[in-house]
């Protein structure tokens, strides 16, 4: 990803809106930056990095996902428990198998980018009974220590 003075592709921002099935109008309301903004960076090719930062903070609105998506948006395909890359999975599914396959500090900063802090979180809660506590306590605990957005 090339940054230019604090500035993304706008390719990069609309991906990751895709893939968190999010709208701008959505994001500009999560943001508090206005719609005409956040619509006029496609026309100018390039979003400030803090909206990425923002964007990568908020919880995603989908409830399918496939590992094709993931892949695409950087997440390994070597950490990944499917291997039919384009069956739609539920989110919480594919958040606890992949904790399950591959827990390390990457693939939470990545499920937690993602997903949202929140939806990773909460498909650990919903699924206690397939996940060991010292999992769901790593997690949380490095969750936690993730900064916030502002």
């Amino acid at each position: 990803m090339k940054v230019i003075k604090n500035k993304l592709p706008n390719s990069n921002f609309e991906a990751l809106l895709k893939l968190k099935g999010i709208s701008k109008k959505e994001f500009s309301k999560y943001s508090g930056i206005s719609y005409n903004t956040v619509a006029g960076w496609k026309k100018k090719g390039e979003v400030p990095a803090y909206a990425l930062t923002l964007l990568k903070q908020m919880p995603s609105r989908k409830t399918t996902v496939t590992a094709k998506e993931l892949i695409n948006a950087g997440m390994p395909r070597a950490v990944l428990w499917n291997s039919q890359s384009d069956k739609k999975v539920p989110v919480d599914i594919f958040i606890v198998s992949t904790l399950q396959k591959a827990y390390n500090d990457f693939v939470i900063d990545k499920l937690a980018q993602f997903f949202g802090k929140e939806s990773v979180l909460s498909a650990l809660l919903l699924h206690k009974d397939r996940v060991s506590s010292t999992l769901a306590i790593q997690v949380a605990k490095h969750l936690q220590e993730l900064p916030k957005a502002s």
